[in-house]
């Protein structure tokens, strides 16, 4: 979540409402958030100096924008250069590439290419065990339950050797002279 947050901060300021339905307009496909989950992770990144608050009055209201402050954009750039853990391959790869046109074409494709490298190593491992499991004898009792236990893997499989795939064409795409147009910071 605060990943998100300020990646959407890296754009323009935003109130928490702004925030909430950023992510709900733009970001809803893979990413879904509270209003509660969005307070707790704005004080966290506020605590850790990540982000900074105004309070302006419009009218009669007074609202709070937050801004990404310099420390946060630090975090946030050094976040999406480094490597994903394989437990949050399947959460983070979206969210890097939904940012990825606030980064310099150079970046884009060594995220791009530590993604993809990413998966395909999830994949090898996937048919390593799909192959294991099918050479390995299976007591007639259990022969229902390991069908369908096989079907999971081949579900898992199916899914990230199609994830890498994509990730492969959209590097293919970008090519070596990445002149993607500028990001449109309309939220």
């Amino acid at each position: 979540m605060e990943f998100v947050i300020l990646g959407f901060l890296m754009l323009k300021q935003l109130t928490q409402y702004d925030l909430k339905s950023a992510l709900e307009r733009k970001a809803s496909p893979f990413f879904s958030a509270s209003l509660g989950s969005i307070q707790a992770a704005l004080k966290k990144l506020e605590s850790n100096g990540h982000i900074a608050v105004n309070e302006v009055t419009e009218g009669k209201r007074h609202k709070k924008l937050y801004r990404i402050t310099e420390a946060g954009r630090a975090h946030f750039l050094e976040w999406m250069m480094s490597p994903i853990a394989p437990s949050r391959l399947e959460n983070d790869a979206p969210t890097k590439l939904f940012f990825l046109g606030v980064m310099k074409p150079p970046e884009r494709h060594v995220i791009i290419g530590a993604i993809t490298e990413q998966l395909r190593t999830v994949v090898s491992e996937y048919e390593q065990n799909e192959s294991a499991i099918q050479r390995s004898a299976k007591p007639p009792s259990y022969e229902q339950i390991a069908l369908f236990q096989m079907k999971t893997l081949e579900l898992g499989t199916y899914y990230y050797r199609n994830m890498l795939i994509w990730f492969e064409n959209l590097l293919a795409e970008m090519g070596e002279n990445d002149h993607v147009p500028q990001p449109n910071t309309e939220l």
